[in-house]
């Protein structure tokens, strides 16, 4: 039986993953950081839901040692790093810890959890090779202001998707790293939320309202999972999966009309799109 770990399987792509796997008769470990037991009850006893804070090692260590008593001898057929969280506001106000936060779930904690998966990965792995999946952002292609944070950990994604892809190349590990575009999903009406903990700034007060706004008309009016769902089961099934999935129109378009347009021109036309408000 195909087997795969999918971490942030409590919301957005992350439990739509687990339930699409679910269904294909999978076996999913479905790390999520609070238990609601929402997922549980949609879904087969394929799916087992435990609870896990990458930015915990302790915890990240247990969770691979219940993923690997459960599989025995059996090896981990796919990782999905899905979890995340989305930190907005301007860099010269947004607290440090803050900043230290968000690369915290969204690097190191990705860095921690492959870490310790890898040696299942490697063990019993398919003819074509197990799979790492890194679920990135068009945010780690594209930057617009106020979410400096969040693009600094989605950059970094890049960078290590990258490495490590040619790092595990060797061992026929295949990585992948998926860049949707805006989806509906609670993190961009969490992220909006962020910005009421920020110091209070009149320098910023009327762009970060209208920022506001756009995160949530984003967490309402993105597309839903559907297309990184299923771009996420090519990446683990297919012979020769690709190194980047795009997601969306918009994170198909938008990156490449950026490397065509002079900075000052896309800093403009970005500065328009996230102040608007209506």
């Amino acid at each position: 039986m195909a087997t795969v770990v999918i971490t942030g399987a409590g919301s957005g792509i992350g439990v739509a993953a687990a339930l699409h796997f679910d269904r294909l008769g999978w076996r999913v470990y479905a790390g999520v950081h609070e238990d609601d037991g929402v997922l549980a009850r949609q879904s087969s006893d394929r799916v087992k839901v435990k609870q896990v804070d990458i930015t915990d090692l302790s915890s990240v260590k247990a969770f691979a040692a219940f993923v690997d008593e459960d599989l025995g001898d059996e090896g981990l057929t796919g990782l999905v790093n899905n979890a995340g969280e989305g930190i907005a506001g301007p860099l010269e106000t947004l607290p440090i810890d803050r900043l230290r936060d968000q690369l915290e779930v969204n690097v190191i904690g990705q860095v921690a959890v492959t870490q310790q998966l890898l040696p299942l990965l490697r063990r019993n792995r398919p003819a074509d090779g197990s799979r790492v999946v890194f679920v990135g952002s068009m945010g780690g292609l594209v930057a617009v202001q106020f979410a400096g944070a969040y693009h600094a950990s989605k950059y970094a994604i890049e960078a290590i998707g990258d490495a490590w892809r040619q790092e595990l190349a060797p061992d026929g590990i295949h990585v992948s790293i998926l860049e949707p575009g805006p989806i509906a999903t609670p993190l961009w009406a969490k992220a909006a939320n962020t910005l009421d903990s920020l110091p209070v700034s009149e320098r910023y007060a009327k762009r970060l309202e209208s920022f506001r706004e756009s995160l949530r008309r984003q967490s309402k009016e993105g597309a839903g999972a559907e297309q990184a769902v299923h771009l996420l089961e090519h990446a683990l099934t297919a012979p020769r999966p690709r190194t980047r999935y795009t997601s969306g129109v918009a994170a198909a378009v938008v990156p490449k009309v950026r490397r065509l347009l002079p900075d000052r021109l896309f800093d403009k036309l970005s500065r328009r799109a996230t102040a608007r408000t209506s």
